[in-house]
């Protein structure tokens, strides 16, 4: 089965490191700029999942990811952020995402969150 990854919220250098650490463990990383549009067209299928960023704005992709489950949808999403928010961590957790990582997370890490919110989400 096929694995397209969403990306929300990432500076530019961040996504090329992202894109380039999935490689070709994945069929696809999309990059979402417009919550709102990534909440018009939720992927239902499986295989797909969501990587959002809490460095930047914690409050935006906690309602994020509050507005995906307030919807209904199932998306499995893995959040990176820094070690210091372990308040966001905690709501994150609490809005049933399926991983927090703290950075530095390493591509090692970042493709096994996406393996295993994959094969969570079939």
């Amino acid at each position: 089965m096929s694995t397209i990854v969403h990306v929300f919220g990432f500076k530019p250098d961040e996504r090329v490191w992202i894109e380039s650490a999935l490689g070709r463990s994945v069929e696809s990383v999309a990059f979402v700029d417009d919550g709102e549009a990534l909440l018009s067209s939720v992927p239902g299928a499986a295989g797909h999942c969501l990587i959002a960023s809490a460095d930047v704005d914690g409050a935006a992709t906690l309602k994020l990811v509050r507005d995906l489950r307030n919807r209904g949808a199932s998306l499995p999403v893995i959040v990176l952020g820094p070690h210091t928010a372990f308040r966001t961590a905690i709501d994150i957790a609490r809005l049933d995402a399926t991983d927090f990582l703290e950075r530095p997370v390493s591509v090692r890490q970042l493709r096994s969150a996406v393996r295993r919110a994959c094969m969570d989400a079939k």
